[in-house]
Formats: C-alpha cells, sequence, structure tokens
C-alpha cells in the first residue's frame, strides 16, 4: 500500500443509518462533508494526514477514493480459510487484508483499463459493460477506479502483506466466471439444459476412465472405494464421481449437484447441507484445478463443437478484440480511407493492418496456437475496420490547451499536470515526463548561446519556437516560419533535428521549400506537426504561393499520386536551415516577408572542437528543455500568439525583402543617381527595363516582375509618386534623378539589341 499512502485520495468515514441500514458515510480529514467525486478532490488528504485526523475526532476508521487503473474487490461473509477466499488470493496474488466484521476479505490492486469491457454512457462517462455485475449474487464487490466512483474502507490487517500488483487478468477472469450476469432462463433453454446435462453423462461415459464413471453413476458400485478395515466407503466414492463430474463441468456446485441427484450414488445423505458442500467442494479441489478445456478459463470468442472440438467464432474474437483494445477508427481524407489508432500508454499510435492482425493473432495464441487461423485474424480484422464509428483528422491534437507527457497530460491555462485518457484524442506524445521545476541544461545552453552569437533575445525566440511546434497550437495563429542561415558547422540543423526527435517520426517530415511548392509537395506535408528541410539548397523559385497559404491558414489543395484531390488547413509549422536564402518572384510584398524569422548562425566550430554526440547529450537533456520550451510557449499565448522577435530579426528581414525583390536588388546594384538634373543618355524607362530582365536572367532564372510592377516598386521605396519619379522629354521617358550606372551599361549593352553607344546618344 506504500504506493498509494503518499497520494492524496484519503478520506475518513462513520457509521451512519440510511435507509434503515447501517451504512458507512465519507467524512473528510477537515471534518467538512465530502465525496468521491473530483469535485470534491480538495478535501482529500495523504494517509499520514487522515490517521491523524481520525484519531483526533474520533471516526470510525479510514478509507480512500480509488485512482483510476487501481480495483477494490470485496469477499462479504466469507473467513479466510473458505474455499473461494484461497482461490482469489492465489489467483490475486496482490495486497489483501481483513474487512472491518473479520468475515470477509479485501484485495486491492491495478489494472488495464483499456482491456476491461467498458462503454461510454449518453454523457460520455466510461462504464463497466452491462453483461457484469459490480456485486454478484455470490457477496463478491469489485469496484475499479475510473470506472466506478466509490471509496473504499482501509483496515491494515494484512493477511497477504505484499506489494500492490498488476492483477488484470485476475479481473478479466473474476467478470467472466463469477460476475457475468445470466440471461433470464426460458422454457425452452431449459430443454437445452436438460440436453447439455446427458451431452455431459453421454462424454464422461466414453472418457478413458468411462468404465469408472458408469460403475459409480450408473449401478451405484463403490466396491473400488474401501476404508481401511475393507469395508465399502460411500463417502469416498460419492467424491471420486463429483471429481469426474466436475472434470466435465468445472467447479461448478449447482450442475454437479444435479447430476449427483440422476446418480445411482444419490441417497438421502445428499441433502444435507453440509455433506453436499463438502463432498462436491473436496470433489472439485480433486482436480487440481485442471478441467476439461471447454469449462476452464477461456476467452468467449473459443467455442466447442458437439465433439468437444474446439473452434473460434469470428465475430466474437472481434467483439473480444474491441473489447482489449481501446482504440479510434480516424477518417483520412487525404488517403481517402480509414486509418486505425490504438491507445497505449496515454497516447494513440497509428496501426498498420498487420499490427492488428498480429494483436488479434496474440487473443487466440494465448489459449491455443494450433486454433491460429490468418484467414479467421483477417476477418475479425476487417470487422473491426468496416466499422462506422470513426472521427476526423482534425479531430486529432485539437486541444490546443494541452501536451501529452510520458507521466500525464499538462494542461496549459493552469499548469495542472491531469492524468491519461482515452478521451483525449493525443497521437503525439513528448518522450519525457513533466516536472514543475526546471532541470539543468548545460550541453543544449552551451549549445544554443553559440549557434545565436550569444544573442540572449534570440535564445529567447528559439525556446519559443521548440514550444510552439511540441505543443498542439495552431501555428497559423502566428503566421510565422523560421529560416536558420549560415555556413556549415555553425550547428543549425540540431536544434532542428531535436525537436524532430521529441515530436517522433511520424509527426515531422523533410523537405524542401521548392518541393513544398510542386504539384505533390502539399500531399507530403499533409498530417505532419514539422515540414523543412535541415540542408536546403540554394534555390529560386517563382512564387511562394503555397507557401503563403500554409503560414497563414488558408486550405491547401493537395493531392496523392493516383487519388482524388482534397483541401485542408495545415496547422503544422515550416522550418528550414541553410546556407542562402532561397530567391523567390511573383508576390513579394512585406506581407509574404513578414512570414519570415531569419536566425543567422555565424559561428562556424572548428574541427577540433564539434562534438559528434551533441544531439545524444541534448536528448539526454530533454526533460530541461522541455521545461524552458513550455515556459517560453506561455509567453507566446500570452502575447497574444506573438513571437518575440528581436531587432536583429526585424533587420534581417528587411534586407532580405530589399534582396529578394528582384526590382530593389536591381535598383541597388545597377543604378545611381544622376551626376547632373540634365539627361544626357540615352538611358529611358524602356531600356531600363530592359536591362533589368536581362539583370533576372542572370541572377533570378529569368523571373522578373512586369513594367508596372517594376516601376511601382522602385516608386513605393524611394517614397516618391510615379509622376515625381519620371520625367517625359523628346527622347521619351527617363527616371528624373536616377540612371544606370556605367558597369550596367556596359554589361547590359547587348540586352535589347543594340551597341552601348546607343546608350549614351
Amino acid at each position: 500500500m506504500h504506493l498509494l499512502k503518499p497520494q492524496k485520495i484519503w478520506i475518513c468515514w462513520n457509521w451512519a443509518i440510511r435507509g434503515g441500514k447501517r451504512t458507512k458515510v465519507p467524512i473528510a480529514a477537515s471534518g467538512c462533508t465530502t465525496g468521491v467525486d473530483e469535485r470534491y478532490r480538495c478535501t482529500w488528504v495523504t494517509y499520514d494526514e487522515v490517521v491523524k485526523a481520525a484519531g483526533e475526532h474520533g471516526y470510525a476508521g479510514v478509507g480512500f477514493v480509488i485512482p483510476e487503473g487501481y480495483f477494490f474487490l470485496d469477499i462479504d461473509k466469507r473467513d479466510i480459510d473458505h474455499p473461494l477466499v484461497q482461490m482469489l488470493l492465489r489467483l490475486y496474488n496482490s495486497y489483501a487484508e481483513k474487512s472491518i466484521s473479520g468475515n470477509g476479505i479485501h484485495i486491492y490492486g491495478t489494472c488495464d483499463l483499456s482491456r476491461l469491457p467498458t462503454y461510454i454512457d449518453e454523457k460520455g462517462r466510461l462504464r463497466l459493460a452491462r453483461d457484469f455485475y459490480m456485486r454478484s449474487p455470490d457477496d463478491l464487490e469489485l469496484y475499479i477506479g475510473g470506472i466506478t466512483n466509490r471509496f473504499a474502507v482501509y483496515t491494515g490487517d494484512a493477511v497477504n502483506d505484499c506489494d500492490i500488483s498488476d492483477c488484470t487478468e485476475a479481473v478479466l477472469t473474476t467478470l467472466d466466471k463469477e460476475m457475468r450476469r445470466k440471461p433470464k432462463t426460458k422454457y425452452s433453454e431449459r430443454r437445452d439444459g436438460d440436453r447439455a446435462d446427458f451431452d455431459i453423462i453421454a462424454d464422461l461415459r466414453k472418457a478413458k476412465n468411462g468404465e469408472k464413471f458408469m460403475a459409480l453413476y450408473d449401478r451405484g458400485d463403490i466396491s473400488g472405494y474401501l476404508h481401511s478395515d475393507g469395508t465399502s466407503d460411500a463417502s469416498r466414492a460419492d467424491c471420486a464421481l463429483c471429481a469426474m463430474i466436475a472434470f466435465r463441468t468445472g467447479p461448478d456446485p449447482e450442475t454437479i449437484f444435479r447430476l449427483i441427484k440422476s446418480s445411482a450414488l444419490y441417497r438421502e445423505k445428499w441433502e444435507r447441507d453440509d455433506y453436499r458442500e463438502s463432498t462436491i467442494q473436496a470433489g472439485i479441489e480433486a482436480c487440481n484445478g485442471v478441467f476439461h478445456r471447454s469449462v476452464m478459463p477461456r476467452p468467449y470468442f473459443v467455442k466447442f463443437k458437439k465433439n468437444n472440438e474446439p473452434y473460434i467464432s469470428v465475430p466474437l474474437l472481434a467483439k473480444y478484440t474491441k473489447e482489449h483494445i481501446r482504440y479510434i477508427l480516424v477518417r483520412d481524407n487525404g488517403n481517402q480511407g480509414v486509418r486505425l489508432y490504438v491507445y497505449e500508454q496515454g497516447v494513440y499510435k497509428l496501426y498498420a493492418a498487420d499490427m492488428l492482425q498480429a494483436v488479434i493473432k496474440g487473443y487466440v495464441e494465448e489459449y491455443d496456437m494450433e486454433l491460429v487461423s490468418m484467414g479467421q485474424i483477417s476477418a475479425a480484422a476487417n470487422i473491426i475496420l468496416t466499422d462506422l464509428n470513426y472521427v476526423r483528422q482534425d479531430e486529432l491534437n485539437a486541444d490546443e490547451g494541452i501536451i501529452n507527457f510520458q507521466n500525464g497530460i499538462l494542461r496549459l491555462s493552469d499548469m495542472e499536470l491531469l492524468p491519461h485518457s482515452p478521451e483525449v484524442l493525443s497521437t503525439i506524445q513528448i518522450p519525457c515526463e513533466w516536472h514543475d521545476k526546471p532541470a539543468p541544461t548545460p550541453v543544449y545552453d552551451a549549445y544554443l548561446s553559440r549557434l545565436v552569437n550569444y544573442d540572449t533575445e534570440m535564445e529567447n525566440l528559439c525556446n519559443e519556437i521548440n514550444g510552439v511546434v511540441i505543443s498542439n497550437v495552431n501555428c497559423s495563429r502566428m503566421k510565422k516560419s523560421v529560416f536558420f542561415v549560415g555556413d556549415g558547422n555553425t550547428g543549425k540543423s540540431q536544434l532542428k533535428s531535436l525537436v524532430e526527435h521529441l515530436l517522433g517520426p511520424d509527426n515531422y517530415i523533410g523537405i524542401d521549400l521548392k518541393d513544398i511548392e510542386a504539384r505533390f509537395g502539399t500531399g507530403a506535408i499533409y498530417g505532419t506537426r514539422l515540414a523543412g528541410s535541415s540542408d536546403m539548397s540554394f534555390v529560386s523559385i517563382g512564387e511562394l504561393k503555397t507557401f503563403k497559404s500554409l503560414t497563414g491558414g488558408d486550405s491547401v489543395f493537395a493531392e496523392f499520386k493516383g487519388q482524388q484531390p482534397f483541401k485542408f488547413f495545415y496547422n503544422g509549422f515550416l522550418w528550414f536551415c541553410m546556407n542562402r536564402l532561397p530567391r523567390f518572384g511573383g508576390d513579394d510584398g512585406r506581407w509574404v516577408f513578414d512570414r519570415i524569422m531569419i536566425i543567422r548562425c555565424e559561428n562556424v566550430i572548428p574541427e577540433s572542437e564539434q562534438d559528434k554526440q551533441l544531439l545524444d547529450k541534448m536528448y539526454a537533456e530533454r526533460d530541461g528543455i522541455i521545461h524552458k520550451a513550455v515556459i517560453a510557449l506561455k509567453t507566446v499565448i500570452e502575447n497574444g500568439y506573438r513571437f518575440s522577435e528581436p531587432q536583429s530579426v526585424r533587420e534581417a528581414r528587411q534586407c532580405y525583402m530589399e534582396e529578394t525583390n528582384t526590382a530593389l536588388a536591381f535598383f541597388t546594384e545597377c543604378m545611381e543617381q544622376r551626376s547632373s538634373q540634365k539627361i544626357a543618355d540615352g538611358c529611358t524607362t524602356g531600356k531600363v527595363f530592359d536591362v533589368y530582365r536581362a539583370w533576372c536572367t542572370d541572377n533570378n532564372n529569368g523571373y522578373a516582375k512586369t513594367a508596372r510592377e517594376f516601376r511601382d516598386a522602385i516608386s513605393s521605396y524611394l517614397g516618391m509618386a510615379h509622376s515625381d519619379l519620371t520625367v517625359h522629354t523628346k527622347k521619351g521617358n527617363f527616371y528624373r534623378d536616377y540612371t544606370l550606372t556605367d558597369e550596367a551599361k556596359e554589361r547590359y549593352s547587348k540586352a535589347y539589341g543594340s551597341d552601348f553607344a546607343d546608350f549614351l546618344s
């Protein structure tokens, strides 16, 4: 019980009369009203606190609210020597104690809720399947945390003083054998029961020991069962017959007695309760827990033919699988099909068809490997995969207010760590635990500081980016991407690789910006949390049309080869590492550049200082790195989903805009102010535009703006109206104060098919 005592789940209790019956009523350690609902959690305390309160206030006893994943089995009105109690103690092999009355036993343990037969009720609560009792007619009560809201009385009077253990298999056996509801028997079914008794007797007559059975059952011959003095021992014969019948019926006293009553050994003595119960129990125990396989514990999908040959019921195998795994079917418009996700250790994991078949195969193998038929396994899997109950792809990871960690779900609003729940449709679990306190990250801190040239504001921005990527936040809210730019061996790709390791391989894709803009690029990033290249080569692109849609939260058109196209909204983040910033044409207004955060990495690491194990060392510090990222993420959210951009990022963006806008880049490189107000050359606006297009052929793969776009870009850059920028003369239209440089005139004199001298005429 040492695992439960430190938890704040403990309460006191007192006796009270309710409905004319004496019952136990929960009381908080403080004396206030309490209960087992979450709303009373603030009134629960630890074991040490509750014991102290019970002593001070004279309460009748203490107990605890059963946590999710734990159970409490109450065996009432039976002492420790009772055969059922002994059987259950062996079956569970977990902590057990005497009840308050001393005439009962409590067993505590843990169980895997995902394997229990449950359903979701109309209020969205997890409930035990209706086929089972929580309290059986034989005075067994089974209460399971997360399914039944109950508190367990704790006495500490241990009869099996050991650690609490995982008893999932034992719980499933108890539910199946002791707590399964029996349907009401119709007259026709009673006749079937008579037929079943006949079949049992017929089988026993044909068994290897059939002669011994018939001697007892048919003829009442007990000559083979003697006292020490040589006289016949009727009681030994009765016990032997019970053992033979029990082997075929299992530990079923009711059926055994019914068959005894039809035997030649039945006599008045059998009507004595003490003789009947002790003899039948002795016969059952003589089997040493081994019975005919048709009555031994088995999954209900195993059935038996009339000749006692086992076979698999495919529909029941599918039903059994549904009850033993928590799963969701996801309608994926991109792949035009349904995908299966299975809930394991707090997260939904994508299962391929063969993985599901392997799970189903395991259930059959666990009972009998010789019953495995891949045709039946495949058929059971198809039954599951063709269910009509499914969720949409966009419902996965849709809760922006949480992050899934190995030890629970972190709620960002109040930073409370909640227990995992299959109701949270999360497919991304960060591979570390969340702790309230930061952990040291010396390797990461040194790496990041050097990466951004010891700029603390830039370090903070990197942590914000990390936090956004590992969260469920819709990245289109920020309308940003990041470009890490620098020479080789600056370590710029290591940070992206670290975040990819934290997300897991199914949640990111390496892809160049040029490939994203290609026909099937959007299909490639569909369903990912992070997309981009860790080493993007220099590219020139006609237009960043798809990039704008992805970062802006617009619907994007996508298709997979050979499939119908579809639209989706990308909620992930674009992250690129490169040596040089890409060139692009088309719409290159400020709103495009505003979506790019440029982080320059200028510190090249000498080969003698390069650490080949850097990524592994940083991954080992992931608890602390994640803590920094989450705290930084909170800042982004509180700032209205805005990154904290340093001045250096804004300056790099402005510089990039000037360099990438071909009109501005050409103007800066190839034009200069006139030396005098008199226009003495032939560089008309038309000739300047011809030279600009030739320049674009050399510098931007031929992508050039139109003449109007060219003039408008220069006018906007100089802050002048178009009418003030140009002047009309007899020779044509000229830029009033600007002309081509001599170098540009010489280099591009043949761009429009004339000699160099034409520029000067």
